[in-house]
């Protein structure tokens, strides 16, 4: 999967290598004027900018707008316009370069362990298509933290760098001090919350969060669905929703 980091370092690589700018002289009588161009194929750099621009509208709406106006006006004044090109990608690249953090940050009980299990599977990897190295889950072997790891800062790093945070909320989790302090930390980050109710949990038993009336139950078909087209636009994945509609309905019945 080409994820906007790819993209816009396949620009930065290619405008790096791949571009240059030639010095002209132009003669008028006994007047030297200097003029610049650019040297090298533009058309294809033109091909990858617009592949930027695709992949960046909805996850960074000022910055693909700025883009594209640079684009726009490139013939205007190529050299100027071609180094604004320049300084966009080279931002994009340096906030979308991947970090030691995971993209996806699941909080939940322990206790929990076989539904949060069949929603990482069938929800966030076979159906919607994200990345299982690209989630943090603590009760998950194969994708928590490691022996020798520092608890606290682990935690606290993968939430700060989520782009998606799920609350998983139970009775369980709310009998937890430490999934009440995850939620904290979550809230405090701001990064994209969604709140799902777990089987036999409803609004009227969830205290305080009953007045945000952000939470969905986590069987809601609907609720599922936006997600699944939420996802896929911000990571731009490619769509398939047969599949996606197989999986949402294992994951329910399970």
């Amino acid at each position: 999967m080409r994820t906007i980091y790819h993209i816009a370092n396949e620009c930065q690589d290619y405008i790096e290598h791949n571009i240059s700018f030639s010095r002209n002289k132009i003669r008028a009588g006994r007047i030297v004027f200097t003029d610049y161009d650019i040297v090298g194929d533009v058309k294809h750099l033109e091909g990858l900018l617009k592949d930027l621009y695709g992949s960046i509208k909805i996850k960074y709406p000022t910055i693909a707008t700025s883009l594209k106006e640079s684009m726009d006006l490139y013939d205007n004044d190529r050299i100027v316009h071609i180094s604004a090109i320049t300084a966009i990608v080279n931002c994009i690249c340096a906030i979308e370069e991947p970090s030691n953090g995971k993209r996806i940050f699941i909080s939940h009980s322990s206790k929990d362990k076989q539904i949060v299990s069949n929603f990482i599977d069938h929800i966030l990897c076979l159906g919607i298509g994200i990345n299982r190295n690209d989630i943090f889950c603590t009760s998950i072997e194969d994708i928590a933290i490691r022996n020798g790891e520092d608890i606290r800062a682990h935690i606290q790093e993968n939430i700060r760098c989520a782009d998606f945070s799920f609350l998983l909320i139970s009775d369980n989790y709310k009998a937890s001090e430490i999934c009440l302090n995850e939620m904290g930390a979550v809230w405090a980050y701001d990064s994209k919350v969604r709140l799902y109710l777990l089987p036999d949990t409803n609004f009227n038993s969830i205290g305080w969060l009953c007045d945000t009336r952000k939470a969905n139950q986590i069987t809601d078909t609907v609720a599922l669905d936006l997600l699944y087209k939420e996802m896929h636009e911000y990571y731009s994945l490619p769509d398939n929703f047969i599949n996606w509609s197989q999986q949402r309905e294992i994951f329910i019945n399970r």
